[in-house]
């Protein structure tokens, strides 16, 4: 575990920087410790950090757990200091604990990550090709069709980026109370080759990070095609 990374920033994988007492999120399902995901600092002030876990579906010994659900037991960002723990989940006073990971060679073998998270501005390309994708997702959802000269390059797509405006897999599909704040989405990966640093399960789609008006409770939801 890297020391510059045991810090109060964006990071995945590793071990968390606990700003208050630990709060380990434990599966509904299997009663087990979730994975660390990451940690992502929270805008505005007083400063904060957003925790993301998840149950790892990979060892959950036949049980599928509803990760893609916010408020089931199966995935939790929390918030840290001065955060809420949602009254459905349950958590430990662990430190560490299971951390994000990546295969190996062979595909039932395991290497921990942790990697340094840097926030960049999209590239003028980029931005244009998302802004045509959540114009065209505006028009599905008033029922009218997106205009033809706003099909965006499905190749330099952004599927992970902080703030903004959010970009659905199904335009449709928001489990998220209207008066939430979209925070972040995280792509996900088979952590296989060199294309996918860490092994997240999302069904092939995106993770979505929401948080509260007042910044003190979050919510994390997946989708796919």
């Amino acid at each position: 575990m890297s020391a510059a990374l045991q810090a109060p920033v964006a990071k995945l994988g590793g071990q968390p920087f606990w700003w208050d007492a630990p709060a380990w999120p434990l599966s509904r399902s299997t009663g087990e410790p979730m994975t660390f995901v990451g940690q992502f600092p929270v805008p505005g002030s007083p400063a904060r950090l957003a925790y993301l876990f998840m149950t790892d579906d990979d060892i959950a010994g036949g049980v599928f757990p509803e990760t893609y659900r916010p408020d089931v037991g199966e995935n939790a960002l929390l918030i840290q200091p001065g955060g809420r723990v949602p009254s459905w989940l349950a958590v430990t006073e662990a430190t560490t604990g299971p951390s994000l990971w990546r295969r190996e060679p062979t595909w039932h073998d395991r290497t921990l990550v942790e990697l340094a998270v840097e926030f960049l501005p999209f590239e003028q390309e980029a931005e244009a090709v998302l802004d045509a994708e959540i114009a065209g997702q505006d028009a599905e959802r008033r029922g009218t069709l997106p205009d033809p000269s706003l099909v965006p390059r499905e190749e330099i797509l952004p599927n992970s980026y902080l703030g903004g405006r959010i970009r659905l897999w199904q335009p449709t599909v928001l489990p998220i109370d209207a008066g939430w704040r979209f925070f972040f989405q995280l792509d996900g990966g088979e952590g296989y080759d060199a294309a996918d640093p860490y092994t997240l399960n999302f069904g092939g789609g995106t993770g979505y990070a929401f948080l509260s008006p007042d910044r003190r409770e979050g919510r994390f939801f997946w989708d796919c095609a």
